[in-house]
């Protein structure tokens, strides 16, 4: 069998599939009720962690610096 030659021809093949491309169809009903023992035995999934993100750090000490010295700048202005 030849590969699809456009888009239109790889999503003809992949709605041909079984479960496959579902976009503008309704999604096939889900069993309502999970079995219980399987419930039980699976743990709640902890919150991943990120990795820190050091452009947020730099922006942010960048923004702080900013306002102190517009703090600064502002009080001695003041007593000037």
């Amino acid at each position: 069998m030849a590969s699809p030659t456009n888009l239109t021809d790889s999503i003809a093949q992949l709605r041909e599939r079984e479960g496959g491309f579902r976009v503008g169809q309704p999604a096939p009903p889900e069993d309502p009720k999970p079995s219980k023992s399987r419930s039980k035995s699976k743990k709640p999934a902890r919150e991943r962690r990120f990795a820190t993100d050091f452009f947020m750090l730099f922006a942010y000490g960048l923004f702080a610096a900013a306002l102190i010295i517009q703090m600064v700048l502002i009080v001695w202005l003041d007593l000037i």
